[in-house]
């Protein structure tokens, strides 16, 4: 509509127009419908023909641009080989292949089959090498030796037998050797083709013999090797190399053997060999058997014996046996016999007189029994065992060997099983430190204490009966102080008024009861005996009354050994009964102590003011030293005093189980009083003093129940 119509659309322009209220109504618009056909678009063949070619070159050149040169070279070099993994591409001599793992498959013949995988990198050129391995060769071996098999090594090992084709050999060097028992080996290097080929050896065995030329008078002898017979004389006869031990068999002559060194290939014309005749052979026996045998002076053995003797000539046998009577005879034979020959000997017989001190008990002879033993025997002159035996009693067994121009005595003594126990039993032992200690078997009943009556005599000395049985063994000697430091190396007996106590030989002193108990221990712990005392916390709690090893003296045994001294009764002192002591008596209070005691003996001077070496005075009959004078002793015993004399014995008396003190007993240096130099005196005390030592002891056996 143009800007005209508008105006002539407008009422107020016209003057013919409507009035001004006339209303302009819109009408309804419609579009108008145009029908539009669309088409899909295909290339045309011009196109399809230009398209075609771009797109595969376009392909192309990506992968030329992606991928990567790979070369593939393999030994051997013509191997057939096939890829799989993935895209790859063949151009001129490489591979055009995409990053990533392949799998490979190579063939070729006479190699083994090859499967293997490789990688492509992203490197812009890559070459892989595979080397194929070789299959094993195969070997034929003839040997130009007629009719035999030689068995086969390669490099020492066994591998078959050249009847046989050898597979499986491994390419390469190898050394080949061929054995057989009667051929020299053969040995050479060999290189094995492999790629399963055939190879093929011819070889020549050189024989391990020498060619030997035997001949025996007479002929017709067998020619053996050991056990293997070559045939007979005369002949050539092929023996192995080497040390060989020949043997000519014919009958009637004696086996000729030599020892001879052969050399492979040798040819040899041996010596005529004469045979000798056989010899006879007597089967000798004789009565009893086991009699010697000379030959013509030569000792050939015992019977039974086969005698091997040159024939047609006289040979002297003779047999000779112990208890019985030489025997000798004269033989012959011819070749080739065999006969037996039986000698009975004659016994010779020798007389032994046989005395015993217990006449009913049986005797026995070789282990026959032979009757009571107070009789005379006669017996062949050879050695027999002579044995007497009685219930209760030791077996008496002696060897006696009669003698037939002699008459012999053989005497006797029967011990009891008690008697042959201590006899088996040592008189003396010795310490760990060397003391001896000697054996005393007492079965004795005796009184100790003294009187009332008896000058000197203290409350503390009451009678009682008692009993010693139990065999023990003690220590002639004090311990010493040498002895002791050895158990306890930092004890000094120390010294009264710079008068030493501490020589190497002078009794310990200043030890208290408790550190001579546990001396003891020590010793027996050195000997591996049972402890006597027993031990808890480092102090002494109890003894055991069955163990055997080392203890102090008890009571009763110190007195029995100072004081009982046979049929005379008990001994009032060491010396005897009466004072002053005679001169050397032993180690008491005398004129050289005078300045260091009270009360000393003014008419006796042993020659020492405090303790002197042990054993310096002589010995009480017992055998013991010191058992009065030079150092009192612990003994074993807890002190107590009785009250009065006891009408009941004791018996191997070890003393109260508990108290406050030990017992003291016998005199010391320090003492020259009537009442101290008794033996009947008895001390007590808890502490260790300057003149206390003591000598140990020990049971032979437990205690019997």
């Amino acid at each position: 509509m143009t800007e005209k119509d508008l105006k002539q659309d407008d009422p107020s322009s016209n003057p013919n127009s409507p009035p001004a209220q006339s209303v302009i109504e819109p009408i309804a618009f419609t579009p108008h419908r145009t029908q539009v056909n669309k088409r899909r678009w295909q290339p045309s063949r011009q196109q399809w023909l230009i398209g075609t070619p771009l797109v595969l070159g376009l392909l192309i050149v990506v992968f030329l641009l992606t991928s990567r040169s790979v070369s593939i070279v393999t030994i051997p070099a013509n191997a057939q080989y096939d890829i799989s993994g993935g895209l790859h591409f063949k151009l001129a001599n490489a591979w055009l292949l995409f990053n990533g793992q392949y799998q490979l498959d190579l063939e070729h013949p006479g190699y083994q089959p090859l499967k293997t995988a490789f990688t492509v990198t992203d490197d812009a050129e890559q070459q892989f090498v595979f080397e194929m391995d070789k299959m094993p060769g195969r070997l034929a071996i003839k040997l130009n030796n007629a009719d035999i098999s030689a068995d086969v090594f390669i490099d020492d090992q066994p591998v078959g037998t050249t009847d046989t084709e050898i597979g499986q050999l491994s390419p390469g060097h190898h050394t080949l050797k061929l054995s057989h028992p009667r051929y020299l080996s053969h040995t050479e290097s060999l290189t094995i083709e492999g790629l399963d080929k055939l190879q093929t050896l011819e070889i020549t065995l050189n024989p391990a013999w020498a060619n030997v030329q035997i001949n025996t008078e007479p002929a017709g002898a067998t020619l053996a090797i050991g056990e293997t017979e070559l045939g007979t004389t005369p002949g050539n006869f092929a023996i192995l190399e080497g040390e060989q031990q020949l043997s000519l068999r014919l009958a009637g002559y004696k086996i000729w053997q030599d020892n001879f060194e052969f050399q492979a290939g040798e040819v040899i014309d041996m010596p005529l060999i004469k045979l000798q005749k056989s010899d006879g052979v007597i089967q000798l026996q004789s009565q009893p058997k086991g009699a010697s045998v000379t030959v013509n002076g030569s000792f050939l053995g015992q019977t039974p014996l086969a005698l091997s003797l040159r024939p047609n000539q006289q040979h002297t046998v003779k047999l000779f046996k112990e208890g019985y009577v030489d025997k000798q005879a004269n033989v012959s034979i011819a070749s080739g016999d065999s006969k037996a020959l039986l000698i009975s000997l004659v016994p010779a017989l020798g007389k032994v007189a046989l005395s015993s001190d217990i006449d009913n008990a049986e005797l026995y002879v070789d282990g026959r029994l032979m009757g009571r033993p107070n009789q005379t025997l006669e017996l062949p002159a050879r050695p027999h065992v002579i044995r007497v035996e009685k219930a209760g009693f030791e077996p008496f067994e002696a060897e006696v060997t009669p003698k037939p121009e002699l008459a012999q005595q053989l005497k006797i003594r029967l011990r009891t099983l008690d008697q042959a126990k201590w006899d088996k039993i040592p008189a003396r032992i010795k310490t760990v430190t060397g003391q001896q200690l000697t054996l005393f078997k007492p079965n004795a009943q005796f009184t100790m204490g003294s009187s009332r009556r008896e000058q000197g005599r203290r409350s503390n000395e009451s009678l009682k009966s008692v009993s010693l049985t139990r065999a023990f063994y003690v220590s002639p000697l004090l311990v010493s102080n040498s002895d002791f430091v050895q158990y306890e190396k930092f004890h000094s007996s120390n010294h009264v008024n710079g008068n030493s106590l501490f020589g190497n030989d002078q009794p310990v002193v200043n030890v208290t009861w408790e550190q001579a108990a546990k001396y003891c221990n020590w010793l027996s712990a050195k000997q591996k005996l049972p402890a006597f005392y027993q031990e808890a916390d480092g102090k002494i709690i109890g003894f055991n009354a069955d163990a055997t090893g080392y203890r102090l003296l008890t009571e009763a045994e110190w007195a029995w050994l100072a004081r009982v001294q046979g049929k005379d009764g008990l001994r009032k002192y060491p010396w005897g009964d009466q004072l002053p002591p005679p001169k050397n008596a032993g180690n008491y209070g005398d004129r050289s102590a005078a300045a260091l005691l009270g009360i000393v003996l003014l008419d006796y001077n042993d020659g020492y003011p405090v303790t002197s070496p042990v054993g310096k005075f002589a010995a009480n009959d017992k055998g013991l030293y010191d058992m009065g004078g030079n150092a009192a002793e612990w003994v074993h015993d807890f002190y107590s005093v009785g009250t009065g004399l006891s009408l009941k014995t004791e018996t191997d008396s070890l003393g109260p189980e508990k108290g406050d003190y030990h017992v003291i007993r016998g005199s010391s240096w320090a003492h020259g009083g009537i009442t101290e130099l008794r033996l009947a005196f008895r001390d007590y005390s808890a502490e260790k003093r300057n003149d206390v030592g003591f000598r140990v002891a020990r049971f032979v056996e437990a205690k019997k129940p």
